[in-house]
């Protein structure tokens, strides 16, 4: 792999004492300033991007992939998660307060991102990867927005069925919730068989990743075994609104190339969601649909991740 350059850094936002991180990752020769080869990570529901994107698995990370391609990479943690600050009532006890970090908010973070890298390098739009709650939260913000974004890929993502969810079909009415390495890989492996689960993941790499994925909560080491904290919003909207066909954005209204991408063995965004997602984006230029063969939700950390890498970096590089 290429060295690369890392810059990091917390953007305030409007809410007093709530900055969000923000790591960009690019070769040193990189042409910077061009929006269709500038790009923003949004991470999922639990896991942050800062250890999600850039988990580096057999030498490289999916943002070393495409940054050793040319383009200028960014990831982001969304409040509550990561390296981002933590809302206060992350402070108190879990049961003190609602759910917080519902996905308007959650937009709202990304939306202050995208303007402050387009600011940075003076460039008017970028592209956008989300991966499954960070797809509902790419799409609903290009969805407002499509004059910000060059392209969209988004991978593990529906519009969100009925049904039971692995991270919960209750309304929550705590704060944040408590995440460890078993629960966390049992849901990965759910509904596999013991051959699938040796064909599928490689354990050196699940090991390292779930060790990672709970210390990125600063507090994780206070528990034993340590234990992850992550805000319980999008579970509240998942239960509240997208499960009663109230839907985070209108499809129709992405008016920028779209590509969704899922894995052949994942259960929590399955590939029937994902072609019924397609089929709503009439009125993007390009859309596309691709399914990793193999694969699960959590297909950027397993044995077959290059073909989601590629196809990925193949749809955002393609002439349309």
């Amino acid at each position: 792999m290429t060295d690369h350059l890392i810059e990091e850094t917390k953007v305030p936002t409007e809410d007093p004492g709530i900055s969000l991180y923000l790591r960009n990752k690019r070769r040193a020769d990189s042409i910077l300033g061009k929006p269709d080869r500038t790009l923003l990570f949004v991470h999922g529901a639990t896991y942050p991007s800062s250890v999600t994107f850039d988990f580096v698995a057999g030498g490289y990370s999916w943002m070393d992939t495409l940054a050793d391609a040319g383009f200028d990479c960014w990831l982001m943690d969304i409040r509550g998660y990561g390296r981002s600050d933590r809302p206060p009532e992350m402070s108190e006890p879990a049961e003190a307060n609602g759910p917080i970090v519902h996905t308007d908010v959650a937009v709202a973070d990304l939306a202050a991102m995208v303007d402050f890298i387009l600011a940075k390098r003076k460039i008017e739009k970028l592209q956008l990867i989300g991966y499954s709650w960070g797809t509902l939260i790419t799409g609903a913000y290009t969805a407002k927005n499509n004059s910000k974004v060059e392209r969209l890929a988004m991978y593990g993502t529906s519009m969100l069925n009925s049904g039971a969810s692995l991270i919960g079909s209750d309304r929550p009415t705590s704060a944040y919730r408590y995440v460890d390495a078993k629960s966390i890989k049992d849901r990965w492996e759910h509904g596999l068989t013991a051959a699938e689960i040796e064909d599928i993941i490689e354990p050196d790499w699940q090991r390292q990743w779930l060790e990672k994925a709970v210390a990125s909560d600063p507090n994780s080491g206070e528990f034993d075994p340590p234990l992850l904290r992550a805000p319980t919003g999008v579970v509240d909207d998942k239960v509240c609104r997208w499960s009663q066909g109230i839907f985070q954005y209108n499809p129709s209204e992405i008016k920028v190339p779209t590509l969704i991408i899922v894995g052949e063995k994942d259960i929590e965004t399955s590939p029937e969601g994902a072609i019924t997602l397609y089929h709503q984006l009439i009125n993007t230029p390009h859309r596309r649909y691709t399914i990793v063969g193999k694969a699960t939700h959590s297909a950027l950390l397993e044995r077959r991740r290059d073909q989601l890498f590629r196809a990925t970096q193949s749809f955002l590089e393609e002439d349309f």
